[in-house]
């Protein structure tokens, strides 16, 4: 038998692991009995033993991958094993009563199992064969074995179609896309955000960094969003940038921007998204009735900020702004990004373009948030030096 691994695991690796029945007697080809397993599988997942990331229940075995979460691999195992083995146990115990009830201890006739528990033994055997995931490809190679199993083996003619597979459910798989499972590799860099506008602009003005970028909406188990109570830019982007990096543990990094009118003084700044329509209106809600406020004003000069606020690895805050001075114009001049209105109707001082109207590459090195990104630009290129 193979020692427990008391250790394995905590780095983060991922595990694929078989586990077949003793003897390999085909327990799960009874409905009710993959049912417990399948339910016992989520239940340790949902608290907190392991990050189950696919699975697949076969007549005489289960395939599982899984990433160690706050049990180490040998642990979850044998108690997963064991959950397992005692519930069918008892449901068959239970089953071999009512049919003694129904036709006494002495019928002999067909019944609905395959076995019997009258000399009830371990389900399983007394060890698994497990394979460590090193990279995601590994692990699609993997993920398309389970998926693929019970079509070689005839239980179903396409793989979406069987009852007992992670296929068609939510596990934590992103994970393995985010490249959350292995630390050991560069992690990807999370924009503390789901304004896919704001996500837009900072994945074109970090490109040629090489550095992977993932958001808030491609990581399935986070499904709040932080409040924003601070004063000032600064507050807020700290705000955002803690809540994400405590929920992933990865490298975030975080803005607060808004625009400051002259002519309406403290109205938006840090309260420009929920100002005026409110938070809740659409871009064209917010927008409209943003320029109908400013058709009648006379001073229509505006500054646009941004404050970012980058954690590393080892939780450390940096920050970095950007200003850009301008006037609002009378009307939408540009088409613009999702989330990102104002940037239509605001023309830069030294542009004959709004915001949204100039080329990529002078947007960048315009805007506020383009100024900010070029300080973090040149802090990442310094740090990995």
């Amino acid at each position: 038998m193979r020692p427990p691994r008391i250790l394995q695991g905590q780095d983060g690796t991922a595990f694929f692991v078989t586990t077949v029945t003793k003897d390999r007697i085909p327990y799960f080809s009874i409905s009710e009995n993959a049912e417990i397993a399948r339910e016992i599988i989520h239940n340790y997942q949902k608290r907190g033993d392991y990050w189950l990331m696919e699975y697949v229940i076969m007549p005489d075995h289960i395939h599982i991958a899984i990433c160690p979460h706050t049990k180490n691999l040998s642990q979850s195992l044998h108690n997963l094993k064991r959950t397992i083995s005692q519930k069918i146990h008892e449901r068959e115990a239970k089953f071999e009563k009512e049919k003694n009830k129904l036709v006494g201890p002495e019928y002999s006739g067909p019944t609905s199992l395959f076995f019997s528990f009258s000399n009830f033994a371990p389900l399983w055997q007394q060890g698994f064969h497990d394979t460590i995931i090193h990279s995601t490809n590994q692990f699609h190679a993997i993920t398309h074995y389970i998926y693929q199993n019970p079509v070689k083996a005839n239980l179903c003619e396409k793989a979406k179609d069987y009852a007992f597979s992670s296929i068609n459910e939510q596990t934590d798989r992103h994970r393995f896309t985010t490249g959350l499972c292995f630390p050991d590799r560069d992690p990807p860099l999370l924009i503390g955000t789901t304004n896919r506008g704001k996500t837009i602009e900072i994945q074109e003005c970090l490109k040629d960094l090489r550095i992977e970028i993932v958001s808030p909406l491609d990581l399935g188990y986070i499904d709040d969003t932080p409040h924003e109570t601070g004063n000032t830019f600064e507050a807020n982007a700290i705000q955002k940038a803690r809540f994400y990096f405590e929920r992933t543990g990865l490298p975030t990094l975080a803005d607060d921007s808004g625009i400051i009118v002259e002519a309406l003084k403290t109205e938006l700044g840090i309260h420009t998204r929920r100002w005026g329509a409110g938070p809740k209106a659409t871009d064209q809600e917010w927008i409209e009735y943003f320029l109908n406020r400013m058709r009648h004003e006379k001073n229509k000069r505006a500054r646009f900020v941004c404050v970012l606020c980058y954690i590393d690895n080892d939780g450390n805050e940096h920050l970095f702004e950007g200003t850009c001075d301008g006037v609002i114009t009378g009307s939408l001049e540009a088409d613009y990004l999702p989330g990102l209105p104002i940037s239509a109707c605001f023309k830069p001082d030294g542009c004959s373009s709004v915001f949204s109207g100039l080329p990529i590459e002078q947007k960048n090195s315009t805007s506020h948030r383009g100024r900010a990104l070029a300080c973090l630009k040149d802090f990442l290129k310094k740090e990995c030096d």
